[in-house]
């Protein structure tokens, strides 16, 4: 799993020193060196968007313009899509020509409604428990379902997260975006700003100077040595960190698998000059050298904040208490931008058929409208995306009342949504993941989905 910057908004930590040092596991992460544009054998990879702070279905693609309740209608005036019968928010006109390769599954629901926990159970399938911590999905792909490289298999760790929705400083192994109890030999290797990579030193173009090097090598087995004699959890996750470092500062292929600079002007225009954009085009190249899985989470970070009065906090995230429409009118362009054209991009490149695209959020946003003029959370019903990974697009699973705020078909959880995720990279759910300790006893995946 490769996870670009991490999931943390303003009401969590952020991205610490230790998370540059993991960048340099991307070698180790599961890039396979194939040429771009070829996936690793045909398999299945998953590329995550995780929209942080709780999406408003009702003002993208659940919208009710004939609600009850006026304050569900919202601002924001329905189109058409490609798909008969399916609208999008006018605000999302790219994204609306790509709904014919999109399953809209309208049914999701859970029922915690703080954003940290939500995030939790929506990338691992498992609610927040104390004294358990269980791993993003994305780290048991990269194990039980690993890519093609040639890094030694003691280092893969096949997941990467691109951009940063949250505020520093968030620890890598942050419940929901680390590997939890499978430990550090599968956490995801974490890429704080797709923009600044020439900033991260073993990404530079320069050669490293040798005797720097051989004084890391050097480092490197001074540490194993200490740790040998004392045998902490602590320095043997400091040990495989620094491991992963030393695979990609001498890797130039896995380098190559982050230069940006590589893609015409062009393609990086149409993705959007912006942390999301860049943040979906990066992913993309990284699934095409054999990463199984990478989650690009929403980031916003530089944006000019609005904001109803004198807030501490950038607003970085779809968490939208107050000022709701007019953040989402900023806000919705550059998502329409990043992934309409991820979505195009895969499919003219012939590799979405083997690409999952799953597009993640906390939770929903309430029919009704606050006195700041925003939408609370609500986690009764909201909607997940899924495109690509030989899923039959164009189709709407699942619906919700006319207030858009109770699941009426259709009706699934994040263990059943991630469950499938699971099943359709081939991975045996039933037994493997339920003896590992990963799903409970019984799991299931979404109801109609293939």
């Amino acid at each position: 799993m490769l996870e670009v910057g991490s999931l943390k908004d303003w009401t969590c930590a952020g991205v610490r020193r230790r998370s540059v040092l993991q960048l340099g596991a991307a070698g180790a992460l599961g890039l396979s060196m194939a040429r771009p544009g070829v996936a690793a054998s045909g398999e299945m990879s998953v590329l995550c968007i995780f929209l942080r702070g709780g999406v408003s279905h009702l003002d993208t693609w659940d919208m009710k313009p004939d609600a009850p309740i006026p304050d569900a209608r919202g601002e924001f005036k329905p189109i058409p899509t490609n798909v008969p019968g399916l609208q999008f928010c006018d605000l999302l006109p790219l994204l609306a020509k790509q709904a014919d390769k999109l399953t809209v599954l309208r049914g999701a629901t859970h029922r915690e409604g703080e954003h940290d926990r939500a995030m939790q159970w929506m990338l691992t399938g498992q609610p927040a428990q104390a004294g358990r911590v269980f791993p993003n999905f994305g780290s048991v792909i990269g194990r039980y379902k690993p890519g093609h490289t040639p890094i030694p298999a003691a280092l893969h760790v096949q997941a990467v997260g691109i951009g940063n929705p949250m505020a520093p400083p968030a620890p890598a192994d942050y419940p929901g975006v680390g590997a939890g109890f499978m430990g550090a030999s599968h956490q995801p290797f974490l890429v704080p700003d797709p923009e600044k990579l020439s900033e991260v030193d073993w990404l530079k173009p320069a050669e490293i100077i040798p005797a720097r090097l051989d004084r890391r090598r050097d480092l490197l087995h001074q540490l194993d040595g200490f740790q040998a004699r004392s045998e902490t959890a602590g320095l043997e996750n400091h040990s495989v960190a620094y491991r992963r470092a030393m695979a990609v500062i001498t890797s130039p292929e896995a380098k190559q698998a982050f230069s940006l600079d590589s893609e015409k002007a062009a393609l990086r225009d149409r993705y959007g000059r912006h942390e999301f954009g860049q943040s979906c085009l990066l992913g993309r190249r990284l699934i095409e050298t054999g990463v199984r899985y990478v989650q690009v989470n929403w980031s916003a970070r530089g944006w000019e904040a609005i904001t109803k009065k004198d807030d501490l906090f950038t607003r970085s995230t779809f968490d939208s208490h107050f000022g709701h429409f007019p953040w989402l009118r900023r806000q919705l362009p550059r998502l329409d931008q990043g992934l309409s054209t991820l979505l195009a991009d895969l499919a003219d490149r012939g590799t979405l058929k083997r690409t999952l695209v799953v597009v993640l959020t906390d939770f929903g946003r309430s029919a009704k409208v606050n006195g700041d003029g925003g939408r609370d959370h609500w986690t009764n019903a909201f909607t997940v995306l899924m495109a690509g990974g030989g899923l039959e697009g164009g189709r709407i699973l699942g619906n919700t009342d006319a207030n858009g705020q109770e699941v009426t078909d259709g009706r699934f959880t994040p263990d059943q949504l991630v469950n499938s995720v699971y099943g359709l990279c081939g991975l045996d759910v039933p037994v493997t993941l339920r003896i590992a300790g990963i799903v409970p006893q019984g799991a299931e995946g979404i109801p109609g989905l293939i």
